[in-house]
């Protein structure tokens, strides 16, 4: 048994880019994944009566971006300074612009809400995060390193939210670029090829 425990769905949903943080940084960790009638049973006992939850060498924390954003900063993925780690929460921000539009649309079955939301919601916000990448030199959307932001646009083009990946990124060679890198680092691509 690790020290680590996250906690959530048998999905991608919200707990990916923090399976996706640990994964990097190589350290051991439980998975957990509850079904619905699990969840059902421990949901009354937890914080806020939701997860993920994250169980860090005996303290327990909540909400997904808090989770990711800790795990970031425990591992060196959150900048190396506040400016820096306060860009990457700005771009980690603005993804998390784009999954929310989507995921209103997929749990409100709204299969028309969710062809806009592919057809133009997320080219523009791709859109403007590839101008931002520029802005910052292209390689990495913060300094020279990789950071939790740039797995966040990389689960994010792989993943979507609700099962709804970007189509084409194509119109974004910039962030292809840094996807293909990303998806090619030994503990990244590990990851990929071996979660269920």
């Amino acid at each position: 048994m690790s020290d680590i425990k996250l906690t959530y769905f048998p999905a991608k949903g919200r707990a990916e880019i923090s399976r996706l943080i640990l994964s990097y940084s190589g350290v051991k960790f439980t998975d957990e994944r509850l079904t619905p009638e699990q969840f059902g049973a421990i949901k009354s006992s937890l914080p806020y009566n939701q997860i993920p939850i994250l169980n860090y060498k005996g303290q327990i924390m909540c909400q997904s971006l808090s989770i990711a954003r800790f795990l970031a900063a425990e591992f060196g993925l959150a900048g190396k300074n506040n400016m820096e780690s306060a860009q990457a929460n700005e771009i980690v921000d603005a993804v998390s612009d784009l999954q929310n539009a989507m995921v209103k649309k997929v749990f409100g079955k709204d299969e028309e809400g969710v062809q806009n939301v592919l057809d133009n919601v997320y080219p523009a916000g791709l859109a403007n995060l590839e101008k931002m990448l520029v802005s910052r030199g292209g390689q990495y959307f913060v300094g020279n390193n990789l950071t939790w932001a740039d797995l966040v646009v990389f689960q994010f083009t792989n993943d979507g939210m609700g099962g709804k990946p970007p189509k084409d990124l194509t119109a974004y060679p910039r962030i292809s670029n840094l996807c293909q890198r990303v998806g090619q680092v030994p503990n990244i691509k590990n990851w990929m090829e071996a979660r269920p």
